[in-house]
């Protein structure tokens, strides 16, 4: 089985550097990364201070449709740069990949339970930390892993708007996902995940970084980014698969 992989990218709203301030949005697992880099980048421009603004890609891209003022824009799904691009609300030419990000899946340490997707069949999982779908891209690929491993199975009576095909054949780029707004187990069913336990249930952050922070004070399980189950806030009482 191919990790889970995606491309995320990097949007130039143009920035001048004789300007005070640098104003970027990004992707919420890029905030440790993002505030080191930052850090470095005042030191060699004294006088530029830079703005970080964090949160899920699909609520950055509406926001900045909407008008919020930035410079840069990094996104976790790489449709959002494109769809600014042609809205005509960026420099063209200056959209381009920057990483490749990787899931996990991460475990209370407690739990004394080795990381896989099989282990979210644990009888004390009963709750399980994604992002949002709706709008964010880790919520999405963490549907995407749960599914590929056998752990979600598409409903075929799925509440969705009509499609060209039915939903349990559609590709992962095909999915209506802002239109998911019942739960993932509307479309989904998680029987495997419910199978011996007294009851079982998705808790959704808004952003990554809100699904780890619930992962690791709530759940005691949930579906991350690489960036945030390494960093030691979460490696120290948590153990990781990766993807």
């Amino acid at each position: 089985m191919k990790p889970i992989l995606w491309s995320v990218w990097l949007l130039s709203f143009g920035v001048a550097l004789a300007e005070a301030q640098v104003r970027v949005v990004a992707a919420a697992d890029l905030q440790y990364a993002l505030g080191e880099v930052a850090q470095v980048f005042e030191a060699k421009n004294p006088g530029v201070k830079v703005s970080l603004i964090f949160g899920s890609s699909g609520k950055l891209y509406t926001q900045l449709s909407q008008g919020l003022e930035a410079d840069l824009y990094f996104s976790a799904e790489s449709i959002y740069p494109k769809l600014l691009e042609e809205k005509g609300l960026t420099e063209r030419g200056t959209r381009k990949p920057y990483a490749i990000g990787r899931m996990t899946i991460w475990l209370d340490r407690r739990l004394n339970l080795d990381p896989s997707p099989q282990a979210l069949k644990d009888p004390r999982i009963t709750r399980l930390a994604i992002a949002n779908p709706v709008h964010a891209p880790y919520g999405r690929a963490a549907v995407t892993l749960l599914e590929r491993y056998g752990l979600l199975k598409r409903r075929p009576d799925a509440p969705i708007p009509k499609l060209n095909k039915p939903f349990a054949q559609l590709a992962w780029a095909e999915i209506p996902w802002e239109s998911l707004t019942r739960g993932v187990e509307a479309y989904w069913d998680a029987e495997p995940l419910r199978r011996g336990k007294p009851h079982f249930e998705f808790v959704y952050g808004e952003n990554i970084s809100q699904t780890a922070q619930l992962a690791l004070t709530a759940t005691q399980a949930g579906i991350l980014a690489l960036p945030l189950a390494v960093h030691e806030s979460l490696s120290r009482p948590g153990v990781y698969w990766v993807a």
